[in-house]
C-alpha cells in the first residue's frame, strides 16, 4: 500500500522544496497551506481533514518565523509554534500518524563564541521565536510518534525570506552587500533537508531515529562559518566577491538581542549518513547554478 503524506505549510520556503521533491515519488501527497485553512481561526477544519485522510506521515512546516515578527506578536508565535503543534501531535497520536516537526537552533542562547550545539545541550532561548519553538518541543516530546528535527539557517531558492537568499538576490543582480562577520551558523541547503526526510520515509527509519535519538536530531552541515565567510564562498563561485563587504551585527542597529553563534552538530552523524549524506561545498555550487536558472 502506498504511504499517504500530508505536508503542512506547503507554501513556505522549506515546504515548497519538500513538495517539489515528494511529487516525484509514488507517495500519495496531500497539501495544506493558508489558502486551505487558517490554523489560528479554524483548526477544526484541519482536524477533520486529517481524521478523514488518515495520513501515514505528517510533515509540519507551519511556523511563525523571524525574530522581529515574533517579538512584535508573541501571542501569535506561541499559538502557532506551541499550541497548534500540541493539538497537531494529539491528532497524529490518535490516528497513529508519524509526525515530523522542524524546530530551530534558536532554542539555544547562541551568545558563546565558537559554541556548536549538540542534541544533549540544554536549550536556553533568548528570543520569543526560540522560546515558542522550545515550548512546542516540550509539548510534543512525550509522543512516541513525533520526531523533532532542529535546523540551522537554511538556503535554497525557495527560502526567499531567509537572510542568505535575500543577500544572494542582491548580489546576483550586481548590487553591493554587507554581511556580518560575527554571526555564525552551520548553514544547510534546504534540498538536503527534503532529501533526508524522503529517504527516512522510503527506508522506513522513522521509528529507529525516534527511539535511538530520544525524539530529537540535528540536521546541519559540518562547516561552522560566519555569514560573511559564507557569502564570500558564494561570491567566489559566482565571481562577485568584490561586491561583498564586512560588517558587525551591531552595525545593523537592531533593538533586539539575538543569538549570534548558532552552530549545530549531531551525535548521530553516522546514522544520518546511512540515510542521506549532507555536505556544503558542493551544495553551494548547486545553489548558485539553481539561483541563476530561476
Amino acid at each position: 500500500m502506498v504511504d499517504k503524506i500530508l505536508i503542512l505549510g506547503s507554501n513556505g520556503g522549506l515546504g515548497k522544496q519538500i513538495v517539489q521533491d515528494f511529487y516525484k515519488t509514488k507517495f500519495k501527497i496531500f497539501l495544506v497551506n493558508r489558502n486551505f485553512v487558517d490554523i489560528e481561526q479554524n483548526f477544526k477544519k484541519l482536524k477533520n481533514f486529517i481524521l478523514r485522510i488518515k495520513p501515514n506521515y505528517i510533515i509540519n512546516c507551519i511556523a511563525k518565523t523571524g525574530t522581529e515578527p515574533c517579538e512584535s506578536d508573541p501571542l501569535l508565535a506561541i499559538n502557532v509554534n506551541s499550541i497548534f503543534l500540541f493539538k497537531l501531535a494529539k491528532i497524529a497520536n490518535k490516528i497513529h500518524s508519524r509526525l515530523i516537526h522542524f524546530s530551530t537552533d534558536a532554542v539555544f542562547h547562541g551568545r558563546t563564541i565558537n559554541k556548536v550545539y549538540g542534541e544533549a545541550d540544554r536549550p536556553c532561548p533568548i528570543t520569543v521565536y526560540g522560546q515558542s519553538k522550545f515550548f512546542g518541543e516540550i509539548l510534543i516530546k512525550k509522543y512516541s510518534n513525533a520526531l523533532i528535527i532542529r535546523l540551522p539557517i537554511l538556503f535554497g531558492i525557495t527560502q526567499k525570506k531567509q537572510i542568505i537568499d535575500r543577500l544572494c538576490s542582491k548580489l546576483f543582480r550586481g548590487k553591493k552587500i554587507k554581511a556580518s562577520s560575527d554571526v555564525y551558523s552551520t548553514p544547510l541547503y534546504n534540498r538536503d533537508v527534503s532529501s533526508f526526510i524522503l529517504n527516512l520515509i522510503k527506508k522506513k527509519k522513522f521509528n529507529f531515529f525516534v527511539n535511538k535519538c530520544n525524539g530529537i536530531i540535528h540536521l546541519s552541515s559540518t562547516e561552522y562559518v560566519s555569514l560573511l565567510n559564507l557569502m564570500l564562498k558564494i561570491g567566489k563561485i559566482s565571481k562577485k566577491t568584490k561586491l561583498i563587504s564586512s560588517a558587525k551585527e551591531s552595525d545593523f542597529k537592531s533593538k533586539i538581542i539575538r543569538p549570534q553563534y548558532l552552530g549545530l552538530k549531531t551525535n548521530y552523524r553516522n546514522h544520518i549518513n546511512k540515510i542521506y549524506k549532507i555536505g556544503l561545498k558542493v551544495r553551494l555550487k548547486e545553489y548558485v547554478q539553481e539561483f541563476y536558472k530561476s
